[in-house]
């Protein structure tokens, strides 16, 4: 390795919560010089976010920050914001998560500090963006996938709404707040100038109801909760077997259906006129169910996998985390580690899921004590 790709990229990191962080901690991850501003006295939110601690540190707040330092600074007062601005004219990037036309009052927004530095590429990861009657509103990865549409196609059919179990539309507009400061850093090398990197949770649903949003304009139907069925291909989803569940792909773009119905003794059924073709299975769907777990169902998951293995057809069994963090692949890929923290001791990580051929990826600092930066910007 030859070090990080970022090394010498300098970040001022105004966010707290999950979006913003997250994307801090990407970029410090290869290799920015990462500067978090926090609130004196109490700091990120999520310092103080349980329901877990590890020696009164919060694990949210451990999950997100690794690789940066804390520096305590007020930005309602004149002097702090001097000494942000100090930072700011040395820094490369600056990311806030604040609610849009927030930080106008401190004369921190992008249209005042792309005017004393113009080189600095700013990012905003708001709730609704940056335009529009909404923009003002702040709103939670809850709020967003409910507004969104893509609560209501979330779960199981005649079920109440269902979330999806992680911050999906956090994480996700924090990765693509990454990809537009890696972007806005690129052209700069050819223009000079910095510029307004937005993204927001709202975008990041609509992009990933992208197929959706497409089927439903061409004249096809909205997504409905269907557990885990595929609108689009079938079968597609988690069957039931003696022992458990074991999702099942035998169409796609690799249609395995006919050595699905060989290897669970059905062949009768590939050229069924239920289920001749991937838009009768899936039309038929839940019938497909019945006749498949009528033969699922009399074995264990570990037994169909060896044997719709053999046959090339693509299925998994359903495992819990604990079952998926001892499995031997998990292992492989050395995704989870761990930091010593100055108060939290040994702090489980779980790494960036990315690797560079020439060079690092994941920071090797722990999370820091609020307050713990030297006070020297970006020096070392």
């Amino acid at each position: 390795m030859s070090g990080y790709a970022l090394a010498g990229v300098k970040v001022v990191d105004l966010t707290q919560y999950v979006a913003g962080p997250y994307a801090t901690q990407v970029l410090a991850d290869l290799g920015a010089s990462v500067l978090k501003v926090e609130r004196p006295g109490k700091g990120d939110v999520y310092r103080h976010q349980g329901p877990v601690f590890a020696n009164g540190e919060s694990a949210s707040f451990l999950t997100l920050n690794r690789g940066k330092r804390s520096l305590e600074l007020d930005i309602k007062k004149e002097e702090d914001r001097a000494r942000l601005e100090e930072l700011l004219e040395q820094a490369d990037v600056f990311v806030e998560n604040m609610r849009p036309g927030s930080l106008a009052r401190y004369r921190l927004d992008y249209d005042s500090l792309a005017k004393r530095f113009p080189r600095l590429v700013y990012c905003s990861i708001s709730a609704f963006g940056q335009t529009g009657p909404r923009a003002p509103e702040g709103g939670y990865d809850l709020t967003m996938q409910a507004l969104s549409g893509l609560m209501a196609a979330t779960g199981h059919a005649g079920q109440p709404p269902a979330k999806i179990p992680v911050a999906a539309l956090d994480f996700g507009s924090a990765l693509y707040g990454v990809v537009g400061i890696l972007a806005a850093l690129m052209q700069r090398d050819a223009t000079g100038r910095g510029q307004w990197v937005q993204t927001s949770l709202l975008e990041t649903s609509l992009a990933w109801l992208s197929m959706h949003i497409v089927t439903l304009l061409l004249g096809g139907d909205e997504p409905l909760p269907t557990g885990t069925r595929s609108p689009f291909f079938a079968p597609y989803e988690a069957y039931r077997t003696a022992d458990g569940y074991l999702v099942v792909v035998g169409t796609g773009g690799r249609d395995a259906w006919h050595a699905l119905c060989d290897a669970l003794g059905r062949g009768e059924l590939a050229d069924e006129p239920r289920f001749a073709s991937n838009s009768d299975r899936v039309r038929n769907a839940e019938e497909l169910r019945v006749e498949l777990e009528a033969v699922l169902s009399r074995e264990r998951s570990e037994h169909w996998v060896a044997v719709l293995g053999a046959a090339g057809v693509a299925c998994a069994p359903v495992q819990r985390l604990p079952e998926a963090l001892a499995d031997e692949q998990t292992r492989a890929l050395e995704m989870v580690g761990a930091l010593e923290h100055p108060t939290a001791g040994a702090v489980p990580t779980v790494r960036l899921p990315l690797r560079l051929s020439d060079a690092d990826t994941t920071a090797t600092e722990p999370p820091p004590v609020l307050g713990a930066g030297d006070g020297r910007g970006f020096d070392v």
